[in-house]
């Protein structure tokens, strides 16, 4: 294809027609456009001498006198062979785009060398230079601030739930593992007897006693501390030398005599429950649940040892009886001003074990 004939296809057919009679080219009426401008063409190359001066072919050998421009191998393919296959479509379009990867490959290969030989240069610049390079610190971006935050309330509300689910098992676990249920459990199975309280109001009584026979004794000052606003104050430690002397001994043996030892010889003696829990058998021999069931029965009764002390202690304390002179007045009195509410106060707790030793019995049968 020559250089001109592109400019004669932009012609209009009629335009072709003129030039075809000026030239002097013979044709047909009925030929094509196409057949028009390639006739023409070869006409007006092979007859370039006679034409080239006049001024209405001037456009025409202007664009043939121009060199032709790189075309790709497609195009300078002729006509007859443009119409190909399905197959060889497809094989140059393949061959195209493996051409055009090659060199995107080659220009990033390229660009990657230069790109590193530029870093290469910028850190032996870097290193060479004695001059430190202030360095900057990047600001932070919008962004960061956004991900952080959660992308919807329903999101809080889970993380809150999860929150507060391994807090409560947390909680929970730990109050397993200090097992106070079990020991609140024991504490209260201990106390739920009538024994317990009468060991209680027996300790309460004995600690008043020993805390007016024991005197405290100055031992030092300590210092007041300024850090923790602690006042200055007196040390004192129990007098242990008056456990030597008589004056702890008298009334100490007289509150052991009429709130232990008597009360519980009067009730082992006179166990009114042992004679109830004995079935009425006429024979000598019994069995072993009768023996097991006999052992199991308190060995003092409580009804017993509640009316015994609340005797003995009103006939001491409110009377003065000096169980014939063994005790004096003095230990009485220092007996009696020690226990909570005098003699009263040891017939207040007899009256609660005689009641409680009562309802006990009850509940057992």
């Amino acid at each position: 294809m020559s250089a001109g004939l592109p400019y004669l296809k932009s012609l209009r057919k009629g335009d072709l027609l003129n030039l075809a009679d000026v030239s002097d080219l013979k044709h047909d009426a009925s030929i094509l456009k196409a057949e028009l401008e390639t006739t023409l063409d070869e006409h007006l190359r092979s007859n370039k001498d006679v034409f080239s001066g006049d001024k209405r072919f001037a456009d025409y050998y202007r664009r043939l006198s121009q060199p032709s421009r790189l075309s790709s191998p497609v195009k300078r393919e002729p006509k007859s062979d443009a119409i190909a296959s399905g197959d060889e479509i497809k094989k140059s379009v393949r061959r195209r785009t493996t051409k055009a990867k090659e060199e995107s490959d080659a220009t990033y290969v390229l660009f990657s060398q230069s790109f590193l030989s530029v870093d290469e240069s910028d850190s032996a610049s870097v290193t060479k230079s004695p001059v430190p390079v202030p360095t900057r610190t990047p600001a932070r971006s919008p962004l960061s601030f956004t991900a952080s935050l959660p992308p919807s309330p329903a999101v809080v509300t889970e993380a809150i739930d999860r929150q507060t689910a391994l807090a409560r098992k947390r909680v929970s676990d730990a109050w397993a593992a200090s097992r106070l249920t079990e020991h609140s459990d024991a504490v209260r199975s201990a106390l739920s007897s009538v024994k317990s309280v009468e060991a209680i109001i027996i300790a309460l009584e004995g600690f008043s006693l020993v805390k007016e026979l024991v005197p405290l004794k100055f031992l030092t000052t300590v210092a007041a501390v300024d850090a923790i606003h602690t006042p200055e104050f007196a040390l004192k430690v129990p007098d242990l030398f008056v456990l030597l002397t008589g004056s702890f001994w008298a009334p100490f043996s007289l509150w052991l005599t009429t709130s232990l030892f008597l009360p519980l010889t009067f009730a082992y003696f006179f166990n009114l429950s042992l004679k109830a829990s004995q079935p009425a058998t006429s024979h000598s021999y019994g069995t072993r649940r009768t023996a097991s069931s006999g052992q199991d029965k308190a060995s003092f009764d409580p009804l017993v040892y509640n009316i015994a002390k609340a005797l003995i202690s009103y006939l001491v304390y409110a009377n003065h009886f000096t169980f014939w002179d063994i005790y004096s007045n003095f230990s009485i009195e220092k007996v009696n001003v020690s226990i909570p509410g005098q003699w009263a106060g040891v017939l207040t707790g007899t009256a609660i074990g005689g009641v409680g030793s009562l309802y006990e019995a009850i509940l057992k049968k």
